[in-house]
């Protein structure tokens, strides 16, 4: 019989009780997030029985990285937070012959299973097996994916080099126009992210979260997976049912490289079928096609800095669009700002109706003859600048048959220009521990974005253009204590800034906008001038994350923490701009004109 002091006793229970909580509090969560793979080994003998204590080497063909572990009592291993990539399995043990595995496949957020079936001999012979992909159905997992690999993803043309789209192709995904679902999930159930990273903000998450706000390009991501239903608990940080999980490439012990450009021409382009109907109407001033030059370039390059231990990889991709888009404007027509309004096919002359009411009133043109209009409020400048800029668009009837009104269509310059760089570099320190760490960038600028309101210089601070930056930054570590204890950390970080109309004129007292108190056909009004101001967002998240996977006897138990947050900052712009509405303010004389009076009779 065994007696323990009170104190002794008090601090195995303390002990006991601090594991319980580790267990309860830190349940199954966070650490491999999609980007690592794992193998399972089952090893039995000639006869269907287990084999216990078999020897498993696992090797990492790209890297050289050797990871050892033993079957258990159910004669089962797991080799677990792998990268990416081909491995050579060897299982061996006294009195068998040895059996090696060369082509062992490991993608993300998937487990590979592997049953060695050992015959008798001496552990001198070994039988070699080929072609050991990862099987359609996995015995082990219950997690319902498709993984899209580098083999498909180089061979498949892909338009903008971006592999979200290839998510639409998977079974169950149900899209039309980049919007929907995937097994009939909501859309606030989606997720996503890069390297174990997120891969967007939750702000504004309604319209869905399946593509990460950097852009996971062709030349920079390795793997693809979609999964549409049972995520495990390490994954989707409590926010997400399903996830598409992207994993930059990583280099290796040989150097590769490529280069590339896509390239695209506007004299290829037919001319649309709406321009060519405006040049049937304005035979003299065709509509010219939109300018459409893309030149989508880059490199990339891969290899070791210290062979069998450190890597990195590298690419850096540049989109130039020095493009054109249409766009148009509705203008009163030349009648129109001489005061003959069209109305039910009868024209009136609105100065000579209201003088006709009340002699007071003005009888000369709408701009400058209200004694309140000062030069820069005049509505006068502004239309004869509007009709001036007709001479560099098409002009055609208004499109919802307004009579006083024409549809002014032109064309606005955009160069974009976005650019896409990428970094990642692993480190294995020893055999029992390895580094990762891993960035992402996206930044594009459209300096065009938002279209003046009519063509020409008189209108160029009218327009504005839009920009965004975003990366990833991820980082692991993975510690194999021992063979059936090992630990991984998963930090990240994902930066996001949008800066709209960011170089756009300050808003001035001098420069007001206007607005046309005159109704069109879809309840708005026909705008004088609208100066654009910037509404600028940042949406920076944070995560990490720790699992410890431990396998002892027939049983594999993981534990650990995930952890998240996200700050939103979202910048209005400098309100108490000036706003000059044109219309009659109460009392004026003419107030009720249209109403009482009428034209005299011709």
């Amino acid at each position: 019989m065994v007696s323990l002091s009170p104190r002794r006793a008090l601090v195995g229970l303390r002990a006991v009780l601090a594991v319980l909580l580790a267990l309860c509090v830190f349940p199954r969560a966070g650490a491999q997030q999609g980007s690592e793979g794992i193998v399972t080994v089952t090893v039995l003998d000639s006869s269907g029985s287990v084999v216990q204590g078999a020897q498993l080497e696992l090797l990492d063909l790209a890297t050289n990285n050797v990871q050892k572990g033993e079957t258990q009592e159910k004669g089962i291993h797991t080799f677990v937070n792998l990268s990416l990539g081909k491995y050579k399995l060897t299982v061996s043990k006294t009195g068998f012959r040895t059996e090696v595995f060369t082509d062992v496949v490991v993608q993300a957020a998937q487990t590979t299973d592997i049953s060695a079936s050992l015959k008798v001999g001496t552990i001198n012979e070994t039988i070699e097996v080929t072609g050991g992909a990862a099987p359609l159905v996995e015995t082990t997992s219950n997690a319902v994916g498709t993984t899209v690999d580098l083999k498909q993803i180089e061979d498949l043309p892909i338009e903008g080099r971006d592999l979200t789209q290839l998510s639409y192709l998977v079974p169950g995904s149900s899209f039309v126009a980049g919007a929907g679902t995937y097994d009939g999930l909501p859309s606030i159930a989606q997720g996503n992210n890069i390297d174990g990273v997120i891969g967007s903000p939750s702000r504004m998450k309604f319209g869905g979260n399946a593509a990460p706000i950097v852009s996971p390009r062709l030349e920079s991501i390795e793997e693809m997976t979609v999964q549409t239903e049972s995520l495990n608990l390490d994954q989707g940080f409590g926010q997400a049912n399903m996830q598409l999980n992207f994993v930059t490439r990583r280099g290796s012990n040989a150097f590769h490289g490529r280069l590339y450009e896509d390239f695209r021409n506007s004299g290829l382009n037919a001319n649309s079928w709406y321009n060519d109907a405006l040049t049937s109407i304005t035979p003299s001033n065709p509509a010219t096609k939109n300018l459409v030059h893309l030149n989508d370039f880059g490199a990339s390059i891969g290899g070791p800095i210290i062979k069998d231990k450190l890597f990195v990889f590298g690419s850096y991709a540049e989109r130039k669009i020095p493009g054109a888009y249409t766009t148009t404007n509705d203008v009163f027509t030349p009648a129109a700002q001489a005061g003959n309004f069209t109305y039910n096919g009868q024209t009136v002359n609105l100065f000579t109706l209201a003088q006709n009411y009340n002699a007071s009133n003005p009888g000369a043109n709408l701009p400058t003859a209200v004694s309140s209009c000062s030069a820069s409020y005049c509505p006068g400048p502004v239309l004869a600048a509007a009709q001036a800029a007709t001479a560099s668009g098409q002009v055609a009837p208004d499109a919802g048959g307004d009579p006083n009104l024409n549809l002014l269509t032109w064309q606005v310059n955009n160069a974009q220009t976005s650019y896409f760089p990428a970094v990642r570099v692993d480190y294995n320190a020893t055999q029992k521990m390895r580094f990762n760490v891993a960035w992402n960038m996206t930044k594009d600028n459209y300096p065009g974005a938002n279209p003046p309101d009519f063509p020409g210089s008189a209108f160029a601070k009218t327009g504005a253009g839009n920009s965004d930056k975003s990366y990833t930054l991820g980082l692991g570590f993975t510690w194999t204590l021992s063979p059936t204890l090992v630990n991984e950390f998963r930090g990240g970080f994902l930066y996001n800034v949008s800066l709209n109309a960011y170089n756009a004129p300050p808003l001035s007292a001098n420069s007001p906008q206007l607005a046309w108190n005159y109704p069109t056909d879809n309840s708005a009004q026909v705008s004088g001038t609208i100066f654009y101001s910037g509404i600028n967002t940042e949406y920076p998240v944070f995560n990490a994350s720790d699992t410890m996977t431990w396998q002892h006897r027939s049983h594999t138990v993981n534990y650990g923490f995930s952890w998240w947050r996200e700050q939103d900052h979202y910048y209005n712009p400098e309100l108490g701009y000036p706003v000059a509405a044109f219309g009659l303010a109460s009392g004026d004389p003419a107030l009720n004109a249209i109403a009482n009076s009428s034209e005299p009779a011709d």
